[in-house]
C-alpha cells in the first residue's frame, strides 16, 4: 500500500458521522418507547375488558351455571345462579357461562308423520294449490301413522315443555342446537334434549295412534271408546302421559306442559271418502247427542214427578200420624177422667157433642116446658148471610 493511502486511512473521522449515529439511535429509542406505550395501553385495555366485560346478567326467564376449567362453580352456596341478578366471570377459556331457558316455555314441532312438502308450496303456501287427490302415497318419503283399525293417517304434533331442573337439563345431555331436515320438510334436532324429546314424542304417537280407531284420531280431544273412554283419556293426554313417563325414567329435568295433535289428515287419494265417512260419523254423533238430551229431559221430568209424589205422600203420612196420635192422647185423657168421675165426664161429653152439633147449624131452635105448663121457644138464628153488592148507576154498590 502506498504512503498517501495509509495517511488517508489514518486520518480522523469527520465530525458529522457521530451526529448521524445519535439520530438513528434516538429514532430507535422513540420507536421502542412507542411500542412499550402501546403495549401498556393494550394491557390496560385487556385488564379493563377482563374486569368489566366479564359481567353478565341472568334474565328473569333464565337460569345459569358457571363453569371454571370445566368444573361447576358454586356461588352463594348454590349451583344455579339466581334469575334477575348480575354476576362476574373470567373470560373464556377460564370461565364459561351456560344460560338455560328455565321459566320460558319451549315448543317443538314434528312433521315426521306428515307428507313431504313440495319446495314450491313451502315458498308460497297461500297461492300454491293443494295436492291433487290422485297423488299416491310415497313410502319412504311421506311420513304416516297406522291407526288401531289399520287406517293410514298423516299427523303433525307439537309439544310444549319447560326446564324444571336446570342442572339436570344441562348435565344429563349436551345441548347442541344442530338441526337436520326431516321427512316432512321441517327442521329436526340432531342432538341434545330437543332431539330426545322429539324422539319420545314420535315414539309415543306411534304407540298411541296404533291403539286408537280412526274416528277418535280425527277427534283428538275426544276420549277413546270402551275402557279408555270410561277413564276420560283423550289422544292428546294419552300421548302426553307416555312422554312424561319416559322423561321421568330418564330424569332430564324437563316438565311437559302440553301435547297437541295440530294437524291430521288421510292420504290425498282417499280424502273425499274420509270426508264422507267423517260426515256420517258426525251425523251419527249428533243424533246420539239428541237422544241423550231427550233421555236426560225425560229422566229429569220423571225424577221431578217422583220427588213431588214422595213429598206429598210423606206430608200426608205426617199429618195422618199426627192426627191419630192426638186423637189417641185425647181418648186416653177422657178415659182417665171418666174412670175418676163418670157422671161429670158424661155431662161434659154431652155438652161438647151438643155444642159441636149446634156450631154446625145455621139456625137453632130450643124448646122446653116450664113448671106452670108454659112453653118457651128460643130461636137462635145464625148471622145474616152477606148480600151481593150490585153496581148502581153511579158505580156505587
Amino acid at each position: 500500500m502506498k504512503a498517501p493511502e495509509l495517511e488517508k486511512l489514518s486520518s480522523p473521522i469527520p465530525a458529522a458521522a457521530p451526529a448521524a449515529s445519535d439520530a438513528g439511535l434516538e429514532a430507535l429509542m422513540r420507536t421502542v418507547g412507542r411500542f412499550f406505550q402501546a403495549l401498556r395501553l393494550l394491557i390496560v385495555v385487556v385488564l379493563a375488558v377482563s374486569l368489566f366485560g366479564g359481567a353478565f346478567y341472568v334474565k328473569v326467564d333464565q337460569q345459569a351455571m358457571l363453569f371454571r376449567f370445566g368444573k361447576l362453580v358454586i356461588k352463594d352456596g348454590q349451583e344455579i345462579l339466581r334469575s334477575g341478578d348480575w354476576y362476574w366471570a373470567w373470560p373464556y377459556p377460564v370461565d364459561e357461562v351456560r344460560k338455560i331457558p328455565a321459566q320460558r316455555s319451549v315448543t317443538l314441532t314434528t312433521r315426521q308423520f306428515a307428507p313431504k312438502l313440495d319446495p314450491n308450496r313451502l315458498e308460497n303456501k297461500e297461492s300454491a294449490p293443494p295436492p291433487p287427490e290422485d297423488q299416491p302415497l310415497r313410502p319412504g318419503q311421506d311420513g304416516y301413522l297406522l291407526t288401531g283399525d289399520a287406517n293410514i293417517m298423516h299427523t303433525v304434533w307439537t309439544l310444549t315443555y319447560r326446564v324444571r331442573d336446570a342442572r339436570r337439563y344441562y348435565l344429563a345431555f349436551a345441548d347442541n342446537p344442530a338441526t337436520a331436515t326431516g321427512p316432512g320438510g321441517g327442521p329436526v334436532a340432531k342432538e341434545g334434549v330437543d332431539f330426545l324429546i322429539q324422539c319420545l314424542l314420535e315414539d309415543a304417537a306411534v304407540a298411541e295412534v296404533g291403539a286408537w280407531p280412526v274416528e277418535d284420531v280425527f277427534r283428538p280431544g275426544a276420549a277413546k271408546g270402551g275402557e279408555a273412554g270410561a277413564r276420560g283419556v283423550s289422544l292428546n293426554n294419552a300421548v302426553k302421559e307416555r312422554v312424561i313417563r319416559a322423561l321421568e325414567t330418564l330424569d332430564v329435568g324437563i316438565e311437559v306442559q302440553q301435547v297437541s295433535l295440530v294437524e291430521v289428515q288421510p292420504p290425498a287419494s282417499v280424502q273425499a271418502t274420509f270426508r264422507n265417512v267423517l260426515n256420517a260419523a258426525t251425523d251419527r254423533q249428533t243424533e246420539i247427542d239428541k237422544a241423550r238430551a231427550y233421555e236426560n229431559k225425560v229422566i229429569t221430568e220423571a225424577e221431578g214427578r217422583k220427588t213431588k209424589v214422595l213429598s206429598d205422600a210423606r206430608a200426608y203420612q205426617t199429618r195422618t200420624v199426627a192426627g191419630i196420635r192426638a186423637a189417641a192422647d185425647y181418648f186416653e185423657t177422657v178415659l182417665s177422667e171418666y174412670e175418676k168421675n163418670p157422671d161429670t165426664m158424661l155431662v161434659s161429653l154431652h155438652a161438647d157433642a151438643v155444642r159441636e152439633a149446634l156450631g154446625r147449624a145455621e139456625a137453632r131452635y130450643v124448646t122446653h116446658v116450664r113448671d106452670g105448663g108454659e112453653q118457651e121457644v128460643r130461636l137462635l138464628l145464625g148471622p145474616e148471610p152477606p148480600r151481593k153488592k150490585t153496581p148502581e148507576a153511579g158505580g156505587q154498590p
